[in-house]
């Protein structure tokens, strides 16, 4: 969204952002450079860059057009919040970008936090009522190196820079964010260009042991980056840029397809195992997820039962509409369906009754505190894993318990009658060739036991 302050009705040209009426990003940088020209020693301006807390997954559960809905009504709220002569726009996305004119970086500090106060009343959008934050960078006309495009990425890595602390917090650009800014830049530029094509990104496999013979039937697939420089990177570290610079579809489909290829070799050579993929909320978003899995299954002639996607409760609970035909597609080509960190999101039963899903993962969050020190905790958790396996049994869903670290959780998860367990204890994330290695290692231990 982009609008001047007391300016005249929204309309759609193309100075002006065609949903929301606001300034467009190419105005916003050709007002941001008239600044530059016009600029004295005692006249300074900010640029603050408001970035919605998790709207990916609001506008995933939400749909687009009510997310479309959202954005105009987080745009008036900001509009009316503004400064006379001050200037809001739409970057793209859920990101907004405030001129502030005459505005040195203290006052600008204080403006960012005072956009708090701006989402703290409930969003009403039908019969829903959404709670929503921001994260907010701020950078100053003062700072080195400046033109209108420098200064936006300035504002852009100092809100990566509040997100990173957590949600609802606002960073003033500083010159070491520069350097972490062009890390990031980097990181992003060889993810979209050579880390995929020059292998530089591979698959390690945590082992899904069944817990009452010791027998590994499966592995969760999990990526890792060996970067030239920086060395291996977790997901962590890589994913959210993904995201960022919409490159996780690309992603999730290049990880899909490394895993398929994996399993049609495995299934070449007489092993059968069970592989889990995460899948990015985002690919649901495009409508394309079922199609492109179809595909891959097709294309490396994937048994049934060999690949297993894995989504994460809340994205796949929100929204049953959106995900449940692409589930039941992939489903009819005999591709399971995982819940992974079933638990965590406290989601209906009755809805969870509805889901085509095969498999539930139960959440490490509550697997580590089976062997708590704190007895009421420990009670507490060892019910509630006890009354999710059942019900989990009684939907006829297999169960993988998630995070078993110790012995003592290993021996509560057999006796609640949990049938898969996977963590750190039963195995860690490692090559295929590895697993292979480590298979043959169990399968010799437990002929001779």
């Amino acid at each position: 969204m982009s609008r001047e302050h007391d300016a005249p009705p929204r309309h759609v040209a193309a100075r002006h952002d065609a949903l929301t009426g606001l300034a467009s990003r190419d105005e916003i940088l050709a007002l941001i450079t008239a600044e530059f020209d016009c600029q004295s020693s005692d006249r300074h301006f900010s640029v603050l860059l408001v970035d919605i807390d998790g709207f990916r997954e609001f506008n995933d559960a939400l749909g687009p057009a009510k997310g479309d809905e959202l954005l105009c009504m987080i745009a008036d709220r900001l509009t009316a919040s503004l400064r006379p002569g001050d200037t809001i726009g739409r970057l793209a996305g859920d990101e907004f970008v405030v001129i502030a004119r005459r505005c040195h970086s203290i006052a600008a500090r204080a403006m960012a936090a005072g956009f708090a106060s701006i989402f703290e009343p409930a969003f009403e959008l039908g019969n829903r009522q959404l709670t929503l934050t921001a994260s907010v960078g701020v950078a100053s006309s003062t700072d080195t190196d400046i033109s209108a495009t420098q200064l936006v990425h300035n504002a852009t890595a100092a809100m990566h820079a509040a997100k990173a602390v957590g949600r609802n917090k606002h960073h003033v650009f500083t010159d070491e964010l520069h350097n972490t800014n062009r890390t990031r830049l980097e990181l992003i530029e060889r993810l979209r260009g050579v880390a995929m094509v020059e292998r530089e990104l591979t698959m390690a496999y945590q082992p899904i042991v069944e817990l009452a013979t010791g027998t590994v039937v499966g592995a969760e697939a999990l990526i890792r980056w060996n970067h030239p420089e920086l060395g291996l990177l977790m997901p962590d570290t890589f994913i959210p840029l993904a995201e960022d610079a919409d490159l996780i579809v690309p992603l999730s489909i290049w990880i899909i397809t490394e895993v398929a290829g994996t399993i049609a070799d495995w299934q070449a050579r007489d092993i059968h195992l069970q592989i889990g993929v995460n899948v990015s909320p985002a690919h649901f978003a495009t409508g394309t997820l079922a199609t492109d899995v179809i595909d891959i299954v097709d294309t490396y002639r994937i048994e049934p039962g060999r690949l297993a996607l894995e989504l994460a409760e809340s994205q796949t609970l929100h929204d049953l509409d959106a995900v449940h035909y692409q589930l039941r597609d992939v489903q009819r080509h005999g591709v399971l369906i995982a819940i992974d960190d079933f638990g965590s999101g406290f989601s209906s039963l009755e809805r969870l009754a509805t889901l085509p899903v095969d498999i539930l993962k139960i959440d490490k969050s509550l697997t580590q505190h089976l062997d708590s020190d704190n007895l009421h905790r420990r009670r507490a958790m060892t019910t509630l894993c006890t009354a999710l396996v059942d019900v989990t049994s009684t939907l006829g869903k297999d169960t993988v318990i998630e995070g078993i670290e110790t012995a003592e959780q290993l021996q509560i998860c057999t006796d609640m009658g949990v049938t898969f367990g996977q963590g750190h204890l039963l195995g860690r994330p490692m090559s295929s060739a590895a697993l292979e290695q480590f298979i043959a290692r169990h399968s010799t231990h437990s002929e001779s036991a």
